[in-house]
């Protein structure tokens, strides 16, 4: 089997290999002899921080699409993107709160399925920062936690959790909801 992965970022990277590990054990019958991930930088029209579920539902189809065109004899792309979107509910006295997420798009080259990660409520000084200042997640972040390249690692729900679910770990469940569909029959 041969997947491609629209990013090289290396947390994105071990969320999808993790993802299939688990779902290759979950579904014994779709086992493959060799699982081959193929990284690839690619290319969207979305700008590069999300500020809305539907930039990042747009940014992880375009990812998956442009690296299916990219490699011959694919099984699947998969397409991650990861942003903020605000909520305004009157549940929360009027009040917006913004939400970090993940989304993943899988493509087969006829079929594909959205999967999300949990959303995770961002403190008021990040929100500032991204919706005010229009700065990106990755500086905010880096200089809210004090550490560099935090997207390459725990990432912002790492932080924002001490560690209880990192940014890969966030791009897994949402890997694993994309391909259920293509796993479980019960989808057929």
């Amino acid at each position: 089997m041969k997947i491609a992965i629209g990013s090289k970022n290396k947390a994105k990277i071990t969320a999808v290999t993790t993802a299939f590990k688990r779902l290759l054990r979950a579904f014994p019958l779709c086992q493959f002899e060799n699982v081959e991930f193929i990284p690839l930088s690619t290319q969207t029209t979305i700008p590069d921080m999300p500020l809305s579920q539907e930039q990042m539902i747009e940014g992880a189809i375009q990812r998956a699409h442009f690296a299916f065109k990219q490699v011959a004899g694919l099984d699947f792309a998969l397409g991650l993107e990861g942003g903020t979107f605000p909520v305004l509910s009157p549940g929360l006295n009027g009040e917006v709160q913004t939400f970090l997420q993940n989304w993943v798009f899988a493509f087969d080259g006829q079929r594909g399925f959205l999967g999300s990660s949990p959303a995770l409520p961002l403190p008021a000084s990040i929100v500032n920062a991204l919706y005010r200042e229009g700065r990106e997640l990755a500086e905010v972040i880096d200089a809210f936690s004090g550490k560099e390249d935090v997207r390459s690692n725990e990432g912002a729900f790492g932080i924002l959790t001490r560690q209880l679910l990192t940014r890969s770990a966030s791009f897994e469940l949402a890997v694993i909801n994309a391909m259920v569909p293509f796993f479980n029959k019960a989808y057929r």
